[in-house]
């Protein structure tokens, strides 16, 4: 997915990630961009209500082309996203 709303590649709530087009709806940021090294990366959940397993827990990665979901956590309820979540860092 091409980035042209966010031009400083920060992730908010709201944002639609990944190859299934879900919604941020919470995220902790776990590191920034360093130029030349790492991108900067959160844990995130992320939801579609209308999917098998409505929530997913992903590492996001801001590229330059856009966002980058990966190593997803997917869950049938909020409280095991939330669980999935605080496990991988996330802030409660």
């Amino acid at each position: 997915m091409t980035n042209t709303l966010n031009e400083y590649n920060e992730l908010r709530i709201g944002d639609i990630v990944g190859d299934t087009k879900r919604i941020v709806i919470a995220y902790t940021k776990l590191g920034d961009r360093v130029p030349g090294e790492l991108y900067a990366r959160w844990v995130t959940i992320c939801a579609d209500k209308t999917a098998l397993h409505p929530y997913v827990v992903w590492t996001v990665i801001a590229r330059p082309e856009g966002f980058h979901a990966e190593s997803g956590d997917y869950c049938s309820t909020l409280e095991q996203a939330v669980d999935a979540y605080k496990k991988r860092g996330g802030d409660s």
